[in-house]
């Protein structure tokens, strides 16, 4: 359990220091960085996140919204792939 915690928070911090720097590091979370975490969580955790919004909890996410979808669209994790999407509504 110990050796599991550890490497989650590694990876985290890993995680955080990587990717590009962008209008959105303060804001708005990229899908990328949606999908990095969603990765993370489903690692170290018996029950994955299966709503975005418990993504945001995540400490390399804190402070960041959700991005918008395009008209007609909303943000889901496809159970199928275990990635963050933009879906028709």
């Amino acid at each position: 359990m110990i050796k599991n915690c550890l490497f989650v928070l590694l990876l985290a911090v890993a995680i955080s220091g990587c990717g590009k720097k962008t209008a959105a590091k303060s804001g708005e979370a990229t899908l990328e960085e949606l999908n990095q975490v969603l990765s993370v969580m489903s690692m170290g955790a018996s029950h994955p996140p299966t709503n975005v919004n418990q993504l945001t909890n995540f400490p390399t996410l804190r402070g960041k919204t959700l991005p918008q979808p395009p008209p007609g669209k909303i943000l889901i994790i496809d159970p199928s792939t275990r990635t963050v999407v933009f879906i028709s509504e």
